[in-house]
């Protein structure tokens, strides 16, 4: 809803002079800063006092204070940044204005640990403390951070200090976020899009945001020592704030403008539609966000995102979309989906300037001319369909296991094979499986310990690694096992798998495995579960993908390498995982590990409320193939160096 504004007046003063207007506002000079007087009827009603340097139309308005009214004048010092000679005021009754809901986000700590901020529901409020580039501006504060904490509880206001730097930079901050209390956690805003869409640019500003409608209680500093020259007002308007949110009453002081930007946040420079943006979203959303693909809407224009831009905002700041959900600290993969952190500070920046359109043609709309493929890889050398499938509208439907030949009357290398789904909607997920025997496809234990192909929402066709192979013998049976859920239509799905021939016998054999647990059991109403699991490699090896799975209630997981000289190396850290996109995480560069080398996997369920995924936080979950129970799955390909 749009503000209704009643104009109490503009009110100008020069730098030098001396100004007031209706007994409300008394304005004299403070040294280098302006000192304001603000004397307001007891009402109910909030007031917003704002300034600009010069009266330009056109011109933004920067706001300093936003209170209500109460029965003693309440005094503010506004600081003079730059060369400004003149400073000119006006105070706004604030008719209807409810504060704007803040964004969900989420960022990573420096332990690798995600944290979301919707997911902080049963929590009053949660704090942040943007600190910028540097740690050490939140340290002369941490005594008043304690108190205000104190007053409700920490686990009833979650404390975050979040850092404007680089994930590469996450070692060198470690050791000054462990002189934090352990529940006040440092957490990691790269693309400092979150500074940039809360903050003023202040460092140790502190942002307050109610759960109740994730609005902004407060912004500010978290306290003050206003010399006005005559005598020092020291006031502590975070924990104010943090009482009156306590009390269920209304916030007095909600904004407090700080000095001059010192946090270290870098501009952004405004991108325009047609030659950044639109690009962007046709290179990292528009091979799930086109018509007839996966995604639940289809960016066919620009019209298409504005009315979406808040909810693409939030998707992108919680790391939902792209969906690709590695943590980009440790190792890197070449079919990385992720926004690079100027990419998504952009997208944002634009978003929250409205989305404007400029000039130029629509590449989206350009897009839509262009066809799916039928097969991304191209057209395969053998196609292999199961038969027609008929699911129903509703209920619970049993994996399906359907067996076929191979299509080649010779053993044959492989150097891509591509599983595609005859009807998106129900089928959850596709695996492959062959062999020569029921002993060997027994083995197997049904994917616990590796596939031929898959097809997992979210994972895309791309060929086998360079140098590597799976190889199909003319004996072999292939078995589809298929898993559906029902989508509340009914529907016939017809599964088929596509191969492609390799040139020439690759150098190695491609091998998927994995490690696997499924001796674990869930505990209700319990927010981190841990699992864990390990497979050795026998002999030296080539690591080239990881890629782990769970069900709706998986929240994490880690690939971590222990060679046999007790180090270790963190391969993969997927701080939030998502059942709905699974991903195929390819190293950049292939890891050789000797024998002996041990790949754990490690990882948590989330079965309480907090959970919106979770199908009943009520059950104790155990291992079972439907997606209300549970898995913990790490599968790796890799290949054994000769």
């Amino acid at each position: 809803m749009a503000c209704r504004l009643a104009w109490l007046g503009i009110l100008m003063a020069s730098v030098g002079g001396t100004a007031q207007a209706q007994d409300r506002v008394q304005i004299a000079p403070a040294g280098n800063k302006v000192q304001l007087t603000l004397s307001t009827p007891v009402s109910e009603k909030e007031y917003l006092l704002e300034s600009q340097a010069r009266l330009v139309e056109g011109e933004e308005w920067a706001p300093l204070l936003r209170f209500r009214a109460s029965k003693t004048p309440r005094p503010y010092l506004d600081s003079i940044c730059g060369n400004a000679d003149s400073r000119f005021f006006r105070l706004r009754q604030l008719l209807d204005a409810p504060a704007p809901e803040v964004s969900n986000f989420r960022l990573i700590d420096t332990d690798g640990n995600a944290h979301e901020l919707y997911y902080q529901k049963p929590a009053l409020a949660v704090l942040l403390v943007l600190a910028g580039a540097n740690l050490e501006s939140v340290a002369p504060f941490s005594a008043e951070l304690d108190r205000v904490r104190k007053l409700v509880g920490p686990d009833n206001l979650p404390t975050w200090i979040i850092s404007a730097t680089e994930t590469s930079e996450r070692d060198s901050i470690a050791g000054l976020a462990k002189t934090f209390p352990p529940d006040v956690r440092v957490l990691q805003d790269p693309s400092q899009a979150v500074h940039r869409t809360l903050g003023s640019g202040s460092a140790a500003e502190v942002v307050l945001i109610s759960t109740v409608d994730w609005s902004v209680a407060y912004r500010g500093p978290i306290e003050e020592n206003i010399n006005t020259g005559a005598s020092v007002v020291q006031t502590r308007p975070l924990a104010d704030a943090v009482s009156e949110l306590v009390g269920n009453k209304p916030i007095s002081l909600s904004r407090v403008a700080m000095d001059c930007g010192t946090a270290g946040i870098q501009p952004v420079e405004p991108a325009k539609y047609a030659a950044v943006i639109a690009p962007m979203l046709l290179k990292s959303c528009m091979p799930c966000h086109s018509p007839g693909n996966i995604a639940p809407w289809a960016m066919t224009s620009h019209a298409v995102i504005l009315e979406f831009s808040k909810l693409m905002k939030s998707a992108v700041l919680a790391g939902e979309m792209p969906p690709w959900h590695a943590d980009s600290r440790y190792q890197h993969f070449s079919n990385s989906k992720a926004l690079a952190s100027r990419e998504m500070a952009s997208l944002v920046d634009w978003i929250d300037r409205g989305s404007p359109r400029g000039d130029g043609p629509d590449p989206l709309a350009v897009a839509q001319q262009q066809p799916l493929p039928d097969w991304p890889l191209g057209k395969p050398d053998a196609v292999v369909s199961i038969d027609p499938q008929d699911i129903p509208a509703s209920g619970t439907i049993d994996y399906v296991y359907l067996f076929a030949k191979s299509p080649f009357p010779n053993d044959v290398w492989l150097q891509a094979v591509s599983v595609k789904p005859g009807e998106r909607s129900v089928v959850h997920h596709c695996l492959v499986f062959k062999g020569g025997s029921l002993k060997e496809l027994l083995a197997l234990q049904g994917g616990l310990s590796g596939y031929f192909a898959g097809y997992v929402p979210g994972m895309d066709d791309v060929p086998f690694p360079a140098g590597t192979g799976k190889l199909l013998k003319k004996t072999d049976t292939i078995v589809f096992q298929m898993h559906y859920t029902a989508s509340g239509k009914a529907a016939t799905d017809r599964t088929q798998i596509g191969f492609y021939l390799a040139p020439s016998k690759p150098a190695s054999e491609l091998v998927t495995t994995a490690a696997y647990n499924t001796k674990f059991s869930i505990p209700p109403l319990t927010a981190e579960s841990k699992v864990d699991a390990s497979r050795t490699f026998a002999r030296k090896s080539m690591i080239y993908e990881l890629s782990p799975h769970m069900h709706f209630r998986g929240s994490r997981a880690r690939f971590t390498l222990v060679y046999p000289d007790s180090t270790s190396e963190v391969l993969l850290n997927v701080p939030s995982y998502f059942f709905n996109w699974q991903a195929l995480y390819r190293l950049t560069t292939p890891k050789v590990v000797p024998a002996g080398t041990k790949l754990i996997c490690d990882g948590a369920f989330d079965n309480s409320t907090q959970n919106r995924f979770n199908p009943d936080p009520l059950a104790t979950v155990t291992f079972g193939e439907q997606s209300w129970e549970e898995m913990f799955i790490g599968y790796v390909n890799f290949s054994e160096v000769q």
